[in-house]
This record gives structure tokens, sequence and C-alpha cells, in this order.
């Protein structure tokens, strides 16, 4: 059997044949000379904040997709991992159709292993690259950099298929994690920023802006309950918005923590009571409340954290407390829930 050998290790020929074939006729071939990447860009969802969750497979573009799913021998490549660098001089080169060299594993000066091409002496075009913490990538390279379309593993389980610059993520992309919560939308240096669409274990949807990985902004967030959140997040603690319950329920103004707090109304679809208007505190009825009836008649109230204390109808001090509770201001913008999308 012949043998290859490097300064630090030595491979079956037969192995470096099998692993430049899948490279280059399974990953890379093509007759036309139209770039990879363009192909990647062309091929791929615009929208990948959709009315329909994508699955991986909807995700990866097709060209994307025989990098997935190649015979990769993925014991051989981690067999190598904190190896002694390999001197490139010492390796085969495979010169592709665009001008890029092809290269079996390659064990870096950081221990990880590549495998794939190369410009120069740097790691440029299609590859894949074990890191020595476990993580797996597979995609495009840039000047050394995961740059482009790619597909990354973490050793904890979590996913992520998207878009990469200078090493991180950046652009349009996917992210399933172990807990079964998923995030779909627009990245920026790594972190969500931009819009996107949350979806968690439990049935609950969240779809609005964030900024560095922090809700902020408009954003509407449905319970696997059914209530819905219509706010303007800062920070995922405060903000007004609106709220709405599977019953009919309705409330517009300020919230604290979740609850009910400072001025609004809440609306009613059935019962005697149509609105109530006034003060909460952490989501009881506190001070001088307006209630309306489904008839029309008005009434003054007044409760303390929300308990009944007494009526206060035709009261002119009620009167005047109530005319100096400001009206709720309705969200600026309505967002149709994902699940909700035609």
């Amino acid at each position: 059997m012949c043998i290859y050998k490097t300064d630090t290790y030595m491979i079956p020929c037969k192995l470096i044949s099998f692993l430049l074939y899948d490279l280059t006729h399974q990953i890379y071939s093509s007759t036309d000379d139209v770039n990879n990447n363009e192909k990647v860009e062309e091929s791929l969802p615009q929208n990948t904040a959709s009315a329909h969750p994508l699955t991986e497979d909807d995700f990866i573009a097709t060209g994307f997709k025989d990098l997935l799913c190649g015979e990769w021998d993925d014991k051989i490549l981690v067999s190598l991992l904190g190896g002694q660098p390999t001197k490139l001089n010492s390796l085969i080169d495979v010169v592709s159709t665009n001008g890029l060299v092809e290269r079996g594993p390659v064990v870096l000066k950081d221990g990880s292993v590549y495998c794939g091409q190369w410009k120069g002496k740097k790691r440029h075009g299609m590859g894949k690259h074990f890191a020595m913490d476990g993580t797996r990538y597979m995609g495009s390279f840039e000047d050394n950099m995961y740059s482009g379309m790619g597909d990354i593993r973490y050793v904890n389980g979590d996913k992520f298929k998207g878009y990469f610059k200078n090493g991180l993520k950046n652009g349009k992309g996917v992210m399933w994690y172990t807990n079964g919560d998923m995030f779909d939308g627009t990245w920026a240096n790594g972190l969500r920023n931009g819009f996107g669409v949350e979806r968690f274990s439990d049935g609950s949807v969240y779809m609005g802006m964030f900024k560095d990985n922090k809700r902020e902004g408009e954003g509407e967030l449905k319970l696997s309950n059914g209530v819905v959140y219509e706010r303007t997040f800062d920070n995922d603690v405060t903000g007004h918005e609106r709220m709405m319950w599977p019953t009919g329920e309705c409330y517009i103004g300020e919230f604290r923590h979740g609850y009910k707090h400072n001025h609004g109304i809440t609306t009613y679809r059935n019962g005697p009571v149509a609105s109530e208007k006034g003060r909460y505190n952490m989501g009881r009825l506190d001070g001088v409340i307006e209630r309306v009836m489904r008839g029309g008649q008005k009434f003054l109230c007044v409760y303390n954290k929300g308990e009944f204390i007494e009526d206060v109808t035709n009261n002119k001090e009620a009167e005047k407390q109530m005319e100096m509770v400001p009206e709720p201001n309705e969200p600026t913008k309505k967002l149709v829930l994902v699940d909700e999308a035609a």
C-alpha cells in the first residue's frame, strides 16, 4: 500500500485520493464558469423570517447541500486534532477550475484541522474545519475566516446555518438550540440584530426587532396560552404595549415586568363591564377608576391594590383626578404574527 508521508504523520495515498476526489467531485465539480458562492446566493430564500418556519433542508441551498451530505471520513479528521502543524509544501495540491488550490487534511497551528480550498497560504473557498473545542464548520472561507454561507455545529449541540463575515454570524441565518428553541432572522457581528422571529419549545413566538441579542423596539409576543403582547420593548423589561387574551379582553397602556402598571385601559368583549380606565399597580386596579358599563353608564370607583373601596360617582374631586389620567397610546405599528400570516 502506498503511504503519503508528512513531517508529522503518515496517511495512506488511497485515503488522500478519496478525500480529494470527494472534495473535487462531490462538492466543487462544475463545468461552467459560474462562481459557487453566486449559486448559493441565488438559491437561498430571501426572507428567512417568513410566515412558515424553515427546516434545515429548506434553508440550505442545493449547491451547499452537497457539501453537507458528502462522504467525509470525520473520524480521520478528528484523529488529527492537536497534532503538529502540517507543512503546506509537503502536501499534494490539486488546482480547481476557479484557480483555488485544494488540499487534504491540514493540522493548523492551533491544533485544529482544515480540509478544503486554499488561496496561497490562506484558507479561501469551500472547506471543512474542526476546532479543538469540538466545534465543526462547513462552508465558505475568506482569508482564513468563516465568510459567506456556512453551517456550524457547536459541541453543546446548537446549530447555525446562514451567512458569516470575518468569522462571525452576519446577515440572514437560522439558529437551532438544543432546548428546542429557534431563532430565524438577521445577525450582525455574531449577535441578533435587526428583524427576527423567535420560536420557543413551549409554543410561544416572538416577532420583532433586536439589538445586540436583546429585544428592542417594536415587537409582538404570542404566548402558548393565546395571550398576545404588542409592545415597544426596552431591554426585555418594560414598555408601552397592547395585551390581548383569548377571551377578548384587551389592555392598552403601560407595563412593568409583564404586569399592567401605571396608566392604561382594559376593554372586555363579554360581561356587563365594557371598559375600565385608570391606574394599575403591578396588575391590580389602584386609585380612581372610570368604569363604563355595556349600556353606556359611567361610574367612578376607588380601588386600593385591587380591592374595591367605594363608589365616587359624581364626586368632583374624583372627576378632576380622572381628567388628569392620560389617554393610552396605541402601539405605533401592528405586527402580523407569523402563525397568522397567509
